[in-house]
């Protein structure tokens, strides 16, 4: 079994975690505070996590390196799957925050379905409740799970959210934190070199620059207006801080860094500097309970800006139970736009994964983000025989498919709209 960022944490006490939140172009929004609900874990940091999820960073486009939070639920097992909810009870309320009432045997909720087209009709119209997925549907193509499955991933950029959080976030405040080495550097003017990067910032020590977008094809293509600046020692990105002038009147507690520097034709242009503090990538709010893999899920599509302590408040206020959150970040323990929350109860986990979509506004950002359970290696859960890496997130299904059973069992007319998730393989394969 891969490692996977809850691994170390299960069945052990809990030791101290790192923020979350990976940074995004949107990055030089910058929010409100909020009242502290709970006390940060002092003890030792776990100084990376990793992503065992179905959607990719739509920031950084690194993958996360963590093998300390990788290793908190490898030593457990895939729980049986979760109580089916039948499409009959379901209305458009009960999905947007709640679940409905629950069958207890597979053969009750599939009967339910095959007695209520109409009901299934007024849940899911049309096809696919997915934008263009009807477009793949193409039984002959034996990829066609996989091309499904990378859908979902931008599934959040196509549809409304069902719930929306709104207020301050919890207030930051640091003692001699430690930063990644990586740094965010918004609103770079438009013909800037790396060459004329390095030249800048290299007076603070050595250093490499991420450029989101450039790749060999295109070396002389212009920024997206933002990159990345890897130094080879956190006592740099100190002394750049210090060389920032500061925005000390951010109600949350966060300063906000900006820099002055110029290129061929722009002079002294202010561009905004973002760290990462380490210890930002983990809260606990419950120390002495123990983390089950099996009630947490994973959110994509996370604000730049907001950690896991913050990630916690939200998911708390909404669904309940949150008792662990994490954010996903690289090998430079910078966030890289996922994280991960873990519930103390089955409800609150099932009320998060059928909410799928929510909406996180501040007075200085809003942003839409995607919930999904979160996925392990495991078994197929039908034939219990092959190897099981799609998943249905469909409560009638919400279980764990090899490819055959997958196909067998979503040849059914009323099963064929449901979609498949699947880990992010760039992350699996990360060490």
């Amino acid at each position: 079994m891969l490692n996977n960022p809850l691994g170390n944490v299960l069945g052990k006490p809990p030791m101290g975690f790192l923020p979350l939140d990976p940074i995004g172009s949107d990055l030089s929004e910058k929010f409100s505070t909020p009242t502290l609900r709970s006390s940060r874990l002092d003890s030792r940091s776990l100084l990376d996590s990793r992503s065992s999820s179905p959607s990719d960073s739509d920031t950084s486009g690194f993958s996360s390196g963590s093998d300390h939070l990788s290793d908190l639920i490898s030593s457990l097992r895939i729980s049986p799957p979760l109580p089916f909810l039948p499409l009959s009870g379901a209305s458009r309320d009960s999905l947007k925050m709640g679940v409905g009432s629950r069958l207890d045997q597979d053969q009750a909720a599939l009967a339910a379905v095959s007695s209520s087209s109409a009901s299934a009709s007024k849940r899911w119209p049309g096809a696919s409740a997915w934008p263009s997925w009807d477009l793949l549907d193409s039984p002959e193509d034996p990829f066609s799970i996989e091309r499904e499955a990378r859908l979902h991933r931008q599934a959040a950029a196509m549809n409304e959210a069902t719930c929306t959080w709104s207020g301050q976030l919890p207030p930051r405040h640091y003692k001699n934190p430690i930063y990644s080495c990586k740094v965010f550097l918004g609103g770079v003017p438009w013909d800037i070199t790396e060459a004329g990067l390095i030249n800048t910032f290299r007076a603070f020590g050595s250093l490499s620059v991420e450029w989101p977008g450039k790749d060999g094809k295109h070396p002389r293509c212009p920024p997206k207006g933002y990159v990345y600046l890897v130094f080879e020692s956190e006592k740099s990105v100190r002394a750049l801080l210090q060389a920032c002038s500061q925005n000390l009147l951010s109600p949350d507690g966060l300063s906000e860094y900006y820099f002055k520097m110029s290129s061929r034709r722009m002079r002294c242009k202010e561009v905004q500097v973002i760290p990462w503090v380490l210890a930002d990538s983990n809260f606990v709010r419950s120390p002495s309970q123990r983390l089950d893999p099996s009630k947490t899920v994973f959110v994509g599509a996370l604000h730049g800006m907001l950690n896991a302590e913050a990630l916690a408040a939200v998911m708390y206020d909404l669904f309940g139970g949150v008792v662990y959150a994490g954010i996903d970040t690289d090998k430079h323990k910078y966030p890289i736009g996922s994280g991960r929350v873990t519930f103390n109860n089955q409800r609150s986990y099932l009320k998060a994964v059928t909410a799928a979509f929510v909406e996180i506004k501040t007075t200085k950002f809003t942003k839409k983000v995607q919930i999904d359970p979160y996925l392990e290696d495991s078994l197929c859960q039908v034939c219990s025989t092959q190897s099981g890496p799609f998943f249905c997130r469909d409560q009638i299904c919400f279980k764990y498919f090899c490819r055959s059973c997958w196909h067998w069992q979503h040849s059914m007319e009323v099963l064929r709209h449901h979609r498949p998730l699947m880990r992010n393989q760039k992350n699996k394969d990360s060490s």
